[in-house]
């Protein structure tokens, strides 16, 4: 355990009494006196407590219409008390769906983040650990996220996977979250031995 340097009674004589703090402590210092991040880091708190008790919070299931067919109608429904941002054209309560699509969502962006971070990692260590040709290839891969747009470059990687049948099995089919998660997870890797 650490303790912080305290001022000596010359140094408060003199009216020197800075203590140094941590790069650590700075950041937090400084994100403190920020209340537009400390507001978004509630606000993204909160969402994500809501995300995750989908079940709870969600008024209806991601597929169930607000009232039963033949009950009333249900399509189009403006904000209130039976939906509280109304309904869309088949009857399902739009803010129980954005509830689900925001699990969703945040499950593809964490997952393709520890992929990637997995992969990169021994990438980087073999790269490192041996160099030569294998070092030289990595980062002519990177040359290569560099040299094209970024949406261009993952529809091309999209389609280039998709035709490699041997891969199916590993990263699913073309329009499942496990082959997104793979995408993601790939230009992640690239995007981050870029900087």
């Amino acid at each position: 355990m650490t303790t912080e340097p305290t001022p000596s009674a010359a140094d408060e004589q003199a009216g020197v009494t800075a203590v140094s703090m941590s790069p650590g402590k700075q950041a937090y210092r400084r994100f403190l006196q920020h209340r537009a991040a400390v507001g978004s880091v509630i606000l993204l708190a909160i969402i994500v407590v809501f995300v995750i008790l989908a079940p709870i919070t969600a008024r209806y299931g991601v597929s169930e219409s607000v009232i039963q067919i033949g009950k009333g109608r249900n399509q189009f429904l403006r904000p209130g008390k039976l939906a509280w941002f109304g309904t869309d054209d088949i009857g399902h309560d739009i803010y129980s769906r954005l509830i689900y699509g925001i699990r969703v969502s945040m499950f593809i962006g964490v997952a393709s983040a520890v992929l990637s971070v997995l992969i990169g990692t021994v990438i980087g260590a073999i790269a490192g650990l041996y160099g030569g040709k294998f070092d030289d290839i990595t980062m002519r891969v990177t040359d290569i996220f560099l040299a094209f747009p970024f949406l261009v470059a993952v529809i091309v990687v999209r389609q280039f996977l998709a035709g490699l049948s041997f891969l199916k099995p590993i990263v699913g089919d073309v329009s499942s979250i496990r082959f997104i998660i793979f995408l993601f997870a790939i230009f992640e890797i690239g995007r981050a031995s870029c900087r």
